[in-house]
C-alpha cells in the first residue's frame, strides 16, 4: 500500500467511524445528554468504575478481531465493523478518562475552597506548625 493509498485508506475508515460512533451513541445512551451515560449506568448496577466496563466492552471487540484472525470469519458482525467498534471504543475509554480527571479536578477545586475558607475563618488546616 503507498503512502497515498494508506492516506485514503484512513480517511475512508475515520468517516465510517465518525458516522457508526454518532448512529450509535444514540442507542446506547437513551436520550440521555451524557454520552458516557451506559458506562456509568453499568458501573452503578454492577459496582465496577465506568472504565473498567469499558474494558469488557473494549475486549469483547479486541477478541472478535482475534477469532477473525484465528479462523478468518466471525459470524455476527463484519471485520470492518469490528475494527470501526474497536477505534471507536478507544475514543471512548479516553473521553471517560478525561471524565473521570475533570470530576477529581473540581473535586480537589472544592476541597481547596473548604480549605482557604477555614484558614480565613481561623479554622485548623493540615500544615500547623508548632
Amino acid at each position: 500500500m503507498t503512502n497515498k493509498e494508506f492516506k485514503r485508506f484512513v480517511s475512508g475508515f475515520r468517516k465510517a467511524q465518525d458516522k457508526l460512533i454518532l448512529s450509535k451513541g444514540h442507542d446506547y445512551t437513551q436520550g440521555n445528554p451524557d454520552r458516557l451515560h451506559n458506562f456509568k449506568e453499568v458501573a452503578r448496577l454492577t459496582g465496577l468504575s465506568p472504565i473498567q466496563v469499558w474494558s469488557v466492552y473494549w475486549l469483547k471487540h479486541v477478541f472478535a478481531i482475534c477469532t477473525f484472525i484465528k479462523y478468518g470469519k466471525v459470524k455476527s458482525e463484519g471485520i470492518d465493523e469490528r475494527f470501526l467498534d474497536e477505534a471507536n471504543y478507544n475514543l471512548l475509554g479516553k473521553a471517560i478518562l478525561k471524565d473521570e480527571s475533570k470530576k477529581h479536578r473540581q473535586a480537589n477545586k472544592r476541597k481547596s475552597k473548604k480549605e482557604v475558607s477555614k484558614v480565613r475563618n481561623g479554622g485548623s488546616t493540615s500544615c500547623k506548625v508548632k
